[in-house]
Parts: C-alpha cells; sequence; structure tokens
C-alpha cells in the first residue's frame, strides 16, 4: 500500500495514550442515544466511518502490509461451531503502531466510556487482534459468551469490498433480510455478549479481489463472585443474571456445590434456586 506516510505518522504519534473517544468520528458521538439503546437491549451496533481517517488509514496500512505476521487458525467442536482464518495473537510480533492501536481499545478510559455505554462491566482485561479472512475463510455460528468477556467489538478494515464476497456479520437475532452486515472499511461493530449474542462469519467467496481485514476482540469484566451482597442482589435482579459472565456463573456454580462454603441453609437454597433461573 506504499511507503510509510510521515505526515501521518506524526499526526498520530500525538496520540499517544488516546482513549477511544479521542480517535473516534466526532459524528460518531453525536448520535450515541442510539448506540446506548441498542446495545443495552442486546442489539448490535453497527458505527460506519467509526474512527477518524488517518486513525483507520494507519491501522490498515498495517493489517495490509506484505509483512504481517499472520498465522492460520483452524478448529472444529463437537458442538458444532468452527471457524478457519488468519491472525496475528502474539504482541511481541505487532509493530510499534498495532500496539498503539490496541492501547487505545485497553485504555483505562475507554474501558469506562464502554462500560457506561453498555451498562456492562468492561473493567477487566482487553483482548484484541488483527485478523484476515480468505477465500472459504468461516467463522460458524457462536455467542462469543466465554471466560469474563462482556462488550464485543470488530473493527472492519477491508476497502473496496463486495457484499457478494462473503465475510459478512450475520446477526442471529435479526430476520434473515436485515441480519447480514457486509464488510467493509472503517466500519465498528459492537454488541454486549450474552448466552443470546449468535452470530458469525459467512464464508469468504473464491472470487473475493480484496483483503477481509478487522481488528477485534473483547472488554472484559473485572468482578469474580464471591460471598458478599453483590451476589445477592445481582442473581435477585434478572437483568444483572442475564448478564453474568461465563466465567462468573461457573464461578457461582461452583460457591453453590462447595459444602465449605458458610451461607446458611437457606440462603444457600434461595441462591440456588435464583441461579437456575
Amino acid at each position: 500500500e506504499g511507503p510509510p506516510d510521515a505526515a501521518l505518522e506524526a499526526r498520530l504519534d500525538a496520540l499517544e495514550d488516546s482513549s477511544i473517544v479521542d480517535v473516534l468520528n466526532p459524528a460518531v458521538l453525536d448520535g450515541l442515544e442510539d448506540v446506548r439503546e441498542k446495545l443495552r437491549a442486546g442489539e448490535v451496533v453497527i458505527l460506519r466511518d467509526a474512527f477518524r481517517p488517518d486513525f483507520a488509514e494507519a491501522c490498515y496500512r498495517e493489517l495490509a502490509s506484505r509483512h504481517a505476521p499472520w498465522s492460520a487458525n483452524e478448529d472444529y467442536f463437537e458442538d458444532g461451531y468452527g471457524y478457519r482464518h488468519l491472525n496475528v495473537y502474539d504482541r511481541a510480533l505487532w509493530s510499534r503502531r498495532l500496539n498503539a492501536t490496541f492501547a487505545v481499545f485497553d485504555h483505562a478510559e475507554t474501558k469506562a466510556w464502554v462500560s457506561a455505554l453498555a451498562e456492562r462491566d468492561c473493567g477487566g482485561a482487553c483482548t484484541g487482534a488483527p485478523s484476515k479472512y480468505r477465500a472459504g475463510d468461516h467463522s460458524l455460528p457462536h455467542t462469543d459468551w466465554v471466560g469474563q468477556r462482556t462488550v464485543a467489538y470488530v473493527w472492519h478494515l477491508s476497502k473496496a469490498w463486495r457484499p457478494e464476497w462473503g465475510g459478512a456479520l450475520y446477526w442471529a437475532q435479526n430476520d434473515h433480510d436485515e441480519a447480514t452486515y457486509p464488510a467493509s472499511f472503517n466500519q465498528l461493530c459492537l454488541f454486549s455478549v450474552t448466552t443470546t449474542s449468535a452470530h458469525f462469519v459467512t464464508t469468504v467467496s473464491p472470487r473475493a479481489e480484496r483483503l477481509r481485514l478487522t481488528f477485534n476482540g473483547w472488554w472484559q469484566s473485572s468482578w469474580w463472585p464471591r460471598d458478599e451482597p453483590r451476589l445477592d442482589a445481582t442473581l435477585e435482579d434478572p437483568v444483572a443474571r442475564s448478564k453474568l459472565t461465563h466465567s462468573q456463573k461457573q464461578s457461582i456454580a461452583d460457591m453453590l456445590a462447595d459444602p465449605w462454603q458458610n451461607l446458611g441453609p437457606e440462603r444457600h437454597a434461595r441462591l440456588l434456586s435464583l441461579s437456575e433461573m
């Protein structure tokens, strides 16, 4: 994609230690009420022209580079889930610019902003990595409900992508005619991760002539359940209970199965009943 742009690099260097609010397109910040409502309702949010053009262009150049150290990832599971795509998970192999890009998503102010927007705890570890899908690559239906994940982000960086090439996000909760979101350039997809956030990436066509690129990951919760008032309050609230992460739910199950936990018979029975709803 050409040699490094010195002026672009200088502008990006000035964004060191920036949160997501500093690099989002101002037009996105003006429409947050709709974003807030959709995230809290469990819908997928699609933000077009999401980031400042210079920020998006710099990340695209990194991912489109012939020197990007992609590695193949493919696996299939008994529950029917499977995937095939390329990634760069080892951050030691990332460029300085790519690490700076991840730092924006991992910034403490970004986590606080997303937490308030989605009404989910995003104060834990943030994860993220580049992805590239070639012809035949795909990701079968899944929810992302793994570990401590609370809010997912998928930043599309596919230039001149055509819908007939596949590689689209398919949001399973929507009617079929409104469920497909084609890959594009500088489009940010957000959704709250729950047991019902089912989606998949459609297979990339062998006719695809461009690169299907993303930078994607998850914000995660910092809360681990223990014997405290918050445990009771969470299980008694149907909305809070529905937003438990996979690890939190497993931790609660382990606690309630542990005979050495001093919960008292009545409280134990009540918490057990709530946890199974």
